[in-house]
């Protein structure tokens, strides 16, 4: 049976953006996406943005929702650099518009040059991944930077760091569902499984154990 990596991402907050038209408004996706599993992966081998070799776009990624959080909204005030000021008066001449000072403005009143941001954060949100590389080599590479990691890893953003565990293991195919998820009154739960390649979920039972440190125990024993 094929081995595969899995790591446990959770925390306070997470932040898996998704497209965006504009960097003032930003949502996370509801879920980790492969663009952010990637780049979590390449930080921990540490390798730069643009330096990702190839065989780490193509790993295969599954997905257990544990826990889908609660979507938190976050609201700044970012004060732009003078640049920004420049690039916009260029870009309504562009337009064949005059730059005046309220079209340079970036708040909604006109008000000075204080722009506005908001972004969505899943708060408390909990997924195992499951993850599978093309070689053996590959495997155990991600295996070691993983656990020693040459960037610190977070989930999404530099401030939102993972809570522990975080690396859990090697492990069968199998191990997925295998893990338990924590909560419940019943010895079972029904959980999504999404697998990145692919669109939509399946769901699969999975055992319930009462609280973390009974979770702590018995993922100890599968790994």
């Amino acid at each position: 049976m094929t081995e595969a990596l899995y790591i446990r991402l959770a925390g306070p907050l997470q932040s898996w953006a998704g497209p965006a038209i504009t960097g003032n408004f930003v949502r996370t996706e509801p879920r980790p996406t492969r663009s952010g599993l990637v780049g979590l992966l390449a930080g921990a081998c540490g390798y730069g943005r643009g330096e990702y070799p190839e065989w780490l776009t193509q790993l295969h990624f599954q997905i257990r929702e544990d826990n889908r959080g609660t979507l938190v909204d976050d609201f700044h005030t970012i004060n732009p650099r003078d640049t920004e000021e420049e690039f916009r008066s260029r870009l309504l001449l562009a337009m064949g518009q005059r730059p005046t000072k309220k079209l340079l403005n970036s708040t909604p009143d006109g008000q000075g040059l204080t722009a506005i941001t908001e972004r969505t954060y899943i708060a408390d949100g909990e997924f195992i991944v499951q993850i599978k590389a093309g070689s053996r080599e590959h495997q155990e590479l991600l295996a070691e930077k993983l656990q020693q990691p040459h960037f610190v890893t977070y989930l999404g953003r530099k401030a939102f760091a993972p809570s522990f565990p975080f690396y859990l293991g090697a492990g069968p195919d199998d191990t997925l569902a295998r893990i338990p998820t924590v909560g419940g009154e019943e010895p079972k739960k029904i959980l999504r499984f999404y697998a990145l390649d692919d669109y939509g979920y399946t769901t699969t039972t999975v055992p319930v154990v009462k609280d973390r440190n009974q979770w702590l125990t018995e993922v100890s024993e599968i790994f």
